[in-house]
Order: structure tokens, then sequence, then C-alpha cells
């Protein structure tokens, strides 16, 4: 409940002087494993498909150099997570500690990138410094969540899992909320593109890495640390009784998740503890923008990508019926230089993108524009009547309307119960309940359980708690002058009033 929001010594040994015997102490210290970890395939396994019968094992680009390690000391055993990333060292380097396993990259794969994309956004591919403090992190002991979060409605932004070769893996729903980016055309042929910061990523299982990892061996790891194994189990079984996040638990593995090849393509959200910040996974990497993010190039399809030197790249695109070849290099400082595009067979200046600008938005923005839902209602809860809406009273607000529509009172509500034809809960907070429900609903069961309406709760009075006090003032609560709840509508005046 989120009620108030205030949140050897070892003995020395003694030895009778007549028995003359001397003990000597032996220490030995090992240094941390990055890399060379195991590398047994196993050549007996079948290889599961990939996303097309056509594609080949990626095929080898010019080698990028090793990322520099971190200093942390690493504990005395090989943890079974190293085997998955082991093929890809050195360019993919690990490391761990008491909690948690680390994966260090640039990002960058060894396959060819960006081709097949026919929804481009001007992005390209550059490497990220995924090292040291900036690395990829998950607990090296999973634990259930309480609350398991799915990624239909949370994590838009930022990785949700780390693949086996160091490149992140986001969100098949981008950060729009519903556009799949698979059936949307903005994926190349593994499954990944460059995002906002130039930074390569996929957004479906890379199922093309399984020959590499070895059959029946994990592609992926989720940031909650429950591994992502392919299509089957590791007896070459399809697996069954996959639960909505595309995971279940066997006697082998205990709990793990499943590529798919329909949504939700790898985990659908999390089963593990992870912490939700501004609609991502935290902490996590930053990546290193180097030039402000581009706008789409309406009917460009790219039709080829080249690594000319290790700090060099060529993608070749089509569009308007011409071939034309962008030309770009990282620089040691993390920079980019861009050339000018170019015809395949002429110079060709850059392509402007058709559609008009938009508007920019008012300075003053209207006095019907959208107001947070609490400040609107906050005096409704303020059981007090002081202007001030305190945790406790926001608290007992969302007890009391869970209550109100639990009809069968077995702590759960259902859409019969929330928005079936019974009398309801005539409140503010019951109106937000109905019609914010699948938001409510975090793991999307379609049932309603009292922590996730009061995380939601409590995510809309943090955000509204300026000074971080536990309470929300009447400054925090003052809305616009003239604002209305909704714009006028004339047609509405005649009406009774709402019951």
């Amino acid at each position: 409940m989120f009620i108030g929001f205030t949140r050897a010594m070892f003995p020395t040994p003694r030895f009778p002087l007549a028995a003359a015997v001397l003990l000597v102490a032996c220490a030995a210290t090992t240094a941390p494993l990055r890399g060379h970890l195991l590398q047994d395939h196993d050549a007996a396994g079948r290889l599961l498909a990939g996303y097309d019968a056509q594609i080949g094992p990626p095929r080898l680009l010019a080698a990028t150099p090793r990322p520099a390690a971190s200093a942390a000391e690493p504990t005395t055993h090989t943890p079974p997570q190293a085997r998955a990333f082991a093929p890809f060292a050195p360019k993919v380097a690990t490391r761990w500690d008491e909690r948690f396993f680390y994966v260090e990259s640039d990002g960058l794969p060894d396959h060819r990138l960006m081709v097949g994309i026919t929804a481009w956004q001007q992005q390209v591919p550059l490497p990220q410094a995924y090292t040291g403090e900036n690395a990829w992190r998950f607990p090296l002991t999973p634990k259930p969540a309480v609350l398991p979060l799915s990624a239909k409605s949370h994590f838009f932004r930022g990785a949700i899992a780390i693949a086996a070769n160091g490149v992140p893996i986001f969100n098949p729903i981008k950060n729009d909320g519903r556009t799949d980016t698979f059936l949307a055309g903005e994926l190349d042929e593994f499954g990944g593109h460059a995002g906002r910061a130039d930074d390569y990523h996929y957004h479906i299982a890379p199922l093309h890495l399984q020959e590499q990892v070895g059959a029946g061996r994990p592609v992926a790891y989720a940031l909650d640390g429950y591994p992502i194994f392919g299509l089957a189990e590791p007896d070459g079984k399809p697996p069954t009784d996959l639960d909505s996040f595309n995971g279940h638990a066997t006697a082998a593995l205990g709990y793990h998740y499943h590529a798919s090849r329909t949504y939700p393509y790898l985990n659908g959200g999390f089963h593990g503890e992870v912490t939700e910040r501004e609609g991502q996974v935290d902490p996590q990497p930053r990546a290193k923008s180097v030039r402000p993010a581009q706008k789409p190039l309406r009917g460009a399809t790219i039709t080829d990508f080249t690594r000319p030197a290790p700090e060099r790249f060529e993608l070749t695109y089509r569009v308007d019926g011409d071939t034309r070849v962008l030309r770009y290099a990282s620089k040691p400082d993390g920079s980019a230089v861009f050339d000018s595009e170019t015809r395949s067979t002429a110079a060709h200046p850059p392509v402007s993108d058709p559609t008009p600008p938009r508007e920019p938005p008012p300075a003053n923005p209207p006095a019907h524009a959208r107001q947070p839902w609490l400040k609107v209602h906050a005096r409704e809860m303020d059981a007090n009547g002081d202007g001030t809406l305190t945790g406790e009273e926001l608290a007992d607000e969302t007890k009391k309307v869970f209550a109100g529509y639990d009809q069968d009172g077995d702590n759960r509500l259902t859409a019969a119960e929330y928005a079936g034809s019974g009398p309801g809960v005539r409140s503010a907070m019951g109106g937000f309940l109905r019609q914010h429900a699948k938001e409510i609903d975090a793991d999307d069961d379609d049932v309603i359980l009292p922590a996730e309406l009061e995380a939601t709760a409590e995510k809309m009075f943090t955000k509204t708690d300026a000074d971080h006090v536990g309470r929300l003032a009447p400054d925090e609560l003052t809305l616009p002058p003239g604002y209305q709840a909704t714009p006028p509508n004339p047609e509405s005046k005649n009406r009774p009033p709402r019951p």
C-alpha cells in the first residue's frame, strides 16, 4: 500500500612448541574472466529456424575493437548466463558480481544492418559505449514480481532485453504505444533498426543467433534476469502453456521466456522484478546522440549496408526510382561525420521530406487544454476540505472505490464488476477506474487487483507532488484560469445534470 507516500576475524591456532610444525598458507587470485567462456556449441543439437529460411548465418563485417572493460570484481565461479554470450567474445565482454550480470558491447552486431527497411526514419547505426558504468545489467538471481508488468501497456521506451551478441532489444511496440514495428516495415531482415540516437537495436527476438549460441541455449536475457529461449525447448519440442508474457516454468529450467514469430515475439512483459521509471526499465545504459533526430523519408527502401573499415559505413537505399548512398564515419571521440548523399552514378542533392512542417504549438495553451486528472479532481477527494490532498486521503479513496466495485468480495475486479450494469461507484476515482481499466490492469489479464489500482494512484500522486512531501498543496493543484474539465458544448447546456 502506498499510504503517505513518505516512505572475521579468525582465532590464531596454538600449537605445542614440541611439534615444530610449520604451516604455510597459500592464496591465489584469478583474473576476471571476460569473454572466452565455455565456447561449447552443441554440434548434435538441431538448429532452430531464423526469421526467414532464406537468411543464412550473419556474415561478418569489419571487426570492431573490443570495448574497454570495467574494474568490477567478479565472483569466483562462472555463472551459467555467461555461456550465451561467450560465442561473441571478445567483441562482447561480460562480468558479474554478487547480484548482477553485466554485458559490455558497442551495440553493433556482426551481420548486415538495416537492409529491408521500408519505413526509414533516416537514422543510421553508430557504435555506442555500453561499457563500465554504462553497461547492460540484469540480476543473476531473478525474483518473481508481486505485480508483473505487461509490455502492452508499459516499457515503450528503452530496452526490455539484451541479446547474446550484446545488442539491446526494445519493446516490439514503438513508443507511440500502438505500432507494431515489425508489421509496420520499420525493421531490417534481422529484426532491428537504428533509433533516434542512431543506436542499433532489435525489436523482436534474435532467432538468427541460435546457431552461434548453440541449440537449446538462450538467445537473449530479459532485463528481469530470466532467459529468452528460441522457438523450442532444449529437447527440440515446442513450448506449451505459455503465459501472456510468452513464458512458463519447467522442471529443467524453471521460469523462462520463449521467442515467437508473432506478437509478442519475445518476453511480453516482466515476470520478474524490475523498476519502471519514465516508461522504461531503470537503470539502463544511455545511448549517445551525435545529431538531432531525423524525419521519415517517405518511399525509401534500404537495399544494402556495408562497412569498408571499422569506422566507416555505407548505407544504400532507393527512393523515387534513384539509388542513393549515404556514407558516414564514427570518430574516436564518439562523434560522427556524414558525407553528402550521392546517386550510384552521379552527384545527387539530399532528399527533403515532402511532408509540410507542422504548425508550432501556441505559446499559451487554451484554457481548456488538458490537465492532469489528479489536479482536476483532487478537491473531490480532499476528505477534510482543507484544500490539500494527502497520500492518506487518496489511499482511502482508492480503497473505498475498490471495495465498492468488488461485489463478490474476492479482492479482484472483473470487467463485469467495474463496467457492468450494476450500481457502480459514483465518484471521480470510480469513473477513472472505469475509463482507464486497461491502463490500470498492468499484467493485461483482464482482472484488476488492489495493488494495480494502488500503483496507478501512487504514480499519479508522485508525478503531481512537485516538492515530494507527501501532500498536494493548493499551489500544486491550481488550474489555468477559465479551465473546464471538458470543452464547452452548446448542445449540452439544456441536458439534465449527471446523477
